[in-house]
């Protein structure tokens, strides 16, 4: 007799699926229990939801703040057309002042010495604080030689040369000036007052083709400098030597004529550490310049061959023009020569006294303050700057540089008198300009420009206020200011310039360097 099997259903039995609730009861109560998790309780789904939020947010605001960006942007485009990038807006009225210029005339006769976009000059923000020109190492904070006072009459209203006793009045700013940059007399602080003032006021320059210097040692010729159409010159503040004929042939006929001197003993200091003339003349001593003084007939023969454009003998004469000869000069030719440079000269400064001289320019150029403020650049210290010159070794030198002498003790006698003429208030003037160079020294160079500097109104001058811009124009060297103005300058450049410019880079040699 067969045995009969009762067939049990499973859940791991194939065939049509069977629901819990046809299952018998006995075989329900022999299934193990199963608990699902809950996702809604879950801590994973809770963090990947948190994430989504935050995204979703992030992603709302940002395309928020990409449409406040695009309005701004599109407002500040709006104000800048029109305007060329090259040129300062709302300073002065010179040549390069804004006008209505074609624009396609602003990018004809594009070379490879094309100078880049002003804009780039963003970039030297940070590098104009540790900037040094490389062809010029001034000092000047030298102790002060004695003050030659002139015993002239006071004038109550205006001294010589049209000196404004408060810049007010009848005092037209003066636009037009050449500048005979002397070397190591501070003219590289001097020349940044300028080209500062000229870039400004939207004025032009006689800028070099190549070097920093406008032919120096060679006296301006056309190879030298940019011509522009008609002369349109407005400034000349590059070294170059001094004459009067081929300088006035290109700059307008009303031009004052400014320049800076500097004590004949000082120079001999700066001109042996700028040109390392104790090692090439093998001198050990602690104090150089003493020592060759003291010994000034051996050094003589050693130093016709030292290969330089700088004479120890009457530099400074040199840069106005005088051509210096072994034999001194005698005293009529002293006389001769320093009346002609009294007479072409609306203002010769003294370093030995540079903001007594920078008040006084003010006054006889009809600047404003705001004009004159400065940084002191290119100060080198070295270790006999500040020795003692016995007066022995004084007398040798003047006897080796008697022009430099005469032309020195000439001017600091001349600023002198004219600074009494100007009455009691130059000195209250004096006085607060240093007070008010020293502020803005302060603030340029921390470079915390979130503020401007407010500088009040004063019976000498207008408000006025220093910013981020201000300051780094103050700062800028010679180099990236002439990178700028030729820029600026390129629409007025003559055809000329641009037919001959490969004749004359084939002839032009260049100028032998100082040292």
């Amino acid at each position: 007799m067969a045995h009969t099997h009762q067939h049990r259903p499973t859940l791991e039995e194939d065939g049509p699926p069977v629901s819990m609730i046809q299952l018998p009861q006995a075989v329900r109560a022999k299934l193990p229990a199963i608990t699902l998790p809950r996702l809604s309780t879950h801590p994973l789904g809770t963090m990947r939801r948190s994430r989504l939020r935050i995204m979703l947010i992030a992603l709302l605001w940002l395309v928020f703040l990409s449409a406040i960006n695009w309005v701004i942007t599109s407002q500040v485009m709006k104000r800048s057309q029109g305007s060329s990038t090259h040129i300062v807006q709302g300073q002065g009225a010179g040549p390069l002042a804004p006008k209505n210029l074609d624009p396609n005339q602003q990018n004809l006769h594009l070379q490879d010495d094309k100078i880049q976009d002003q804009v780039e000059n963003e970039e030297l923000d940070d590098e104009f604080l540790k900037s040094q020109e490389e062809e010029d190492v001034e000092d000047d904070n030298q102790e002060e030689p004695e003050k030659f006072m002139a015993d002239d009459e006071q004038s109550d209203q205006r001294g010589q040369n049209g000196l404004a006793m408060e810049g007010g009045g009848d005092c037209e700013r003066k636009n037009n000036f050449v500048f005979i940059k002397v070397h190591k007399a501070g003219s590289t602080t001097t020349m940044g007052i300028f080209l500062r003032y000229g870039y400004e006021h939207n004025l032009t320059f006689v800028l070099p083709r190549k070097t920093p210097s406008l032919g120096w040692p060679a006296q301006l010729n056309e190879d030298f400098y940019i011509p522009l159409k008609n002369n349109a010159f407005n400034i000349l503040t590059h070294h170059t030597v001094y004459n009067r004929d081929l300088i006035g042939n290109i700059m307008p006929k009303d031009s004052s004529y400014l320049a800076i001197l500097r004590h004949p003993i000082n120079i001999l200091k700066s001109v042996f550490n700028w040109c390392s003339l104790g090692d090439r003349l093998s001198i050990k001593a602690d104090n150089p310049v003493a020592y060759f003084l003291e010994h000034l007939d051996n050094y003589a023969k050693q130093l016709e061959k030292v290969d330089s454009p700088v004479s120890l003998r009457n530099f400074m004469s040199f840069e106005f023009g005088y051509k210096s000869l072994h034999a001194p000069p005698s005293e009529d030719e002293m006389e001769t020569f320093v009346e002609a440079i009294e007479k072409e000269f609306n203002l010769v400064m003294i370093l030995e006294h540079f903001d007594e001289s920078l008040v006084l320019l003010r006054r006889v150029m009809c600047w404003d303050m705001k004009d004159i403020l400065y940084l002191t650049k290119n100060a080198e210290s070295y270790d006999y700057r500040r020795a003692q010159i016995s007066s022995e070794e004084v007398r040798m030198h003047r006897q080796m540089s008697k022009m430099d002498y005469a032309l020195f003790e000439h001017f600091n006698a001349t600023l002198w008198a004219k600074i009494e003429q100007q009455g009691s208030n130059f000195r209250d003037e004096l006085e607060h300009f240093k007070t008010v160079n020293g502020q803005v020294k302060k603030y340029c160079e921390s470079r915390d420009h979130n503020e401007p500097l407010k500088i009040s109104t004063t019976k000498w001058y207008s408000a006025f206020s220093v910013d981020k811009e201000f300051c780094k124009n103050l700062i800028k060297p010679q180099k990236a200011y002439d990178k700028e103005l030729k820029a600026r300058q390129e629409p007025l450049y003559t055809d000329n310039y641009w037919d001959t410019k490969d004749e004359v880079a084939a002839r032009w040699a260049k100028p032998k360097l100082p040292c």
